[in-house]
């Protein structure tokens, strides 16, 4: 029997209109082709749960949440429509316990069975209940910290009022001056100290050499006692024989080496000439500092993103290695780079130990998310330095760009930088 062409068209629009019921209700988590038995559970608050929510039974997903109502009666409770294809019977006593799947909040709807023999029915009404959030859990463990937290700044405060009353204006004047003096004397030791630990840095070698033959020109005394007499009296006879007026000269050379390394000194210690300036010019130790910092931030970015500085082919056709040329970023007024940490369907305080002690937190709600930050700039090279240093307590931080207040792309936001 030949088929009619518009009998071909109806058979092909019921299959895939077929297909289409049964593809829609697939997404939502049913399966029109199983069956399954329907039980009401009846809730004062939901706590976020929505429709294709899972149903686990000991860990094993035995259904879904069908359909989320309020209740005919205006009394403001939530009807919520838990669907089983599993075949297990449900004992009378069981509860559905609507509880966090994971830090983040999610839901889950747990079964926990009765110990009765008689078994729910189809459409049957059962026990609920709501398994406290972690908001609730912390709060319950902080609040008694919270509370001698107060009482200790309420004695910290009585201190400081009877402190206050003791030290009048007069005596503060006092200390503040006393402290001004201490401060300036610490400074005039720290720099004469300075000084004398350069002079004797300079010297140690001189002064080691000078211990050195003292201890040797006492062991030859201790040795030769016996002939110092006779030394002495030679050395007496030499010295009636030096002219006082080659002993004059002598003096005067000594006065004017004396004098020379004096003015040495002095242009030391007013910073005149190459040692003077390396002793007392604070900006070769700010420059070197500032070198250092540098160097350090390029080994955590070398050692986080190689990738950005060696090319290494794993099959040697004869390339070399090369370093990758530095970009250079400018800074966009409307162009604003963010450190991303995380989200969370739970507000998270900014003072929590979660974020390991982060300091320049920022908190963005995004619909039913939290979204948090850690660290703002419009320069990219800056941001960059942040990322590096936020990614040693958080791996997975990342970088968001946003244009007027709007996220973009970040390929773009760098994109536009770099012009």
């Amino acid at each position: 029997m030949k088929i009619s062409k518009t009998s071909k068209i109806g058979i092909v629009l019921v299959i895939s209109f077929t297909v289409l019921v049964w593809g829609i209700n697939f997404l939502k988590g049913r399966d029109i082709f199983r069956t399954e038995k329907v039980y009401i559970a009846r809730y004062k608050n939901v706590g976020g749960l929505e429709a294709s929510t899972v149903v686990q039974l000991n860990g094993l997903k035995i259904g879904y949440v069908r359909e989320i109502y309020f209740s005919d009666d205006l009394s403001g409770d939530l009807i919520v429509k838990i669907a089983v294809f599993n075949k297990f019977p449900l004992p009378v006593g069981t509860t559905a316990e609507i509880a966090n799947s994971d830090l983040l909040g999610s839901k889950v709807v747990k079964l926990s069975l009765g110990k009765s023999e008689k078994f729910y029915q189809h459409n049957d009404t059962i026990k609920t209940k709501i398994e406290s959030d972690l908001m609730s859990q912390v709060t319950e463990q902080i609040a008694p910290i919270k509370a001698k937290a107060e009482r200790l700044i309420v004695s910290l405060d009585s201190i400081v009022s009877g402190v206050s009353l003791l030290l009048n204006s007069e005596s503060r004047r006092n200390i503040n001056k006393s402290i001004e003096q201490i401060s300036l004397t610490m400074e005039n030791l720290e720099r004469i100290s300075s000084d004398l630990s350069t002079v004797v840095s300079d010297q140690k070698s001189n002064l080691t050499s000078t211990i050195l033959n003292l201890k040797q020109l006492t062991d030859h005394l201790n040795d030769d006692s016996k002939s110092l007499g006779n030394i002495l009296n030679k050395f007496s006879s030499i010295s009636d024989s030096i002219s006082p007026a080659e002993l004059k000269s002598t003096l005067t050379h000594l006065n004017k080496s004396a004098a020379g390394l004096e003015n040495i000194l002095s242009n030391i210690n007013n910073s005149n000439g190459t040692l003077g300036m390396l002793l007392k010019d604070s900006t070769l130790y700010g420059q070197l500092y500032e070198s250092g910092e540098n160097l350090n931030r390029l080994l955590i970015d070398l050692k986080t993103n190689p990738h950005r500085y060696l090319k290494i082919s794993a099959i040697n056709f004869g390339k070399e290695v090369y370093l990758a040329p530095g970009t250079s970023y400018q800074t966009i007024e409307n162009i604003d780079f963010k450190v991303y940490l995380f989200s969370s369907k739970v507000k998270i305080p900014l003072e929590s130990s979660i974020f390991q002690g982060i300091k320049d937190l920022e908190e963005m709600q995004d619909g039913s998310n939290f979204l948090y930050f850690a660290g703002e700039d419009k320069s990219y090279d800056k941001i960059r330095m942040i990322l590096n240093k936020v990614q040693l307590s958080f791996p997975q931080a990342s970088l968001k760009a946003y244009e007027n207040k709007q996220e973009i792309s970040l390929k773009k936001a760098i994109k536009i930088c770099s012009k």
